[in-house]
């Protein structure tokens, strides 16, 4: 049972041509427009997430360049490898500030090393000496030429005299390897 073209009425082939068309919408809007919409609107939803996300690499961009010009900063202040000795500095600015005669000790705790900076820790203790004379002490430590940190801080009075105190800290110094 063939048929040919020729044979069908124009009625059947206007069917067959609209039948064809709409066929052809259908399958263009199946596997066309319907993805290409719901691409877009799963995208328009991502929209605001992106957003947020692009506020946040923006915030992290300018903390990262705070904190790189802090590094370099500090490392402009880090001395080179043995160019600098916290036990000899901590001993002269303790001179220079009358406290020598307080110390019961300076000593150098193992250094440690953390590529590419090794951390030179040095101990100090001071006893029966008043406040008014370590602050200008500690004030030498933080105002170093070089990068000192503080790392710990223990502060006690005196039974014999509430005045004075024995303070015992540890001073670090950094220095690129």
């Amino acid at each position: 049972m063939s048929l040919s073209l020729a044979k069908i009425s124009t009625r059947e082939k206007v069917f067959l041509v609209a039948g064809g068309l709409v066929s052809a919408f259908i399958l263009l809007f199946v596997f066309l427009i319907s993805p290409i919409r719901e691409r877009s609107d799963n995208l328009s939803r991502l929209i605001p997430q992106k957003e947020k996300e692009l506020e946040e690499f923006k915030r992290l961009e300018e903390e990262y360049f705070f904190l790189s010009g802090q590094m370099k900063q500090i490392e402009a202040r880090l001395p080179q490898k043995n160019q600098f000795s916290p036990l000899s500095y901590l001993e002269e600015i303790a001179k220079k500030n009358d406290v020598r005669k307080n110390i019961a000790y300076i000593r150098s705790v193992p250094a440690i090393a953390q590529k590419p900076y090794q951390e030179i820790p040095v101990e100090v203790k001071v006893e029966n000496i008043p406040l008014t004379r370590i602050v200008p002490l500690i004030d030498a430590i933080e105002n170093a030429p070089y990068f000192l940190r503080i790392k710990r801080l223990n502060m006690r009075t005196r039974l014999s005299d509430p005045k004075n105190l024995d303070i015992t800290f540890v001073v670090s110094s950094y220095e690129k390897m």
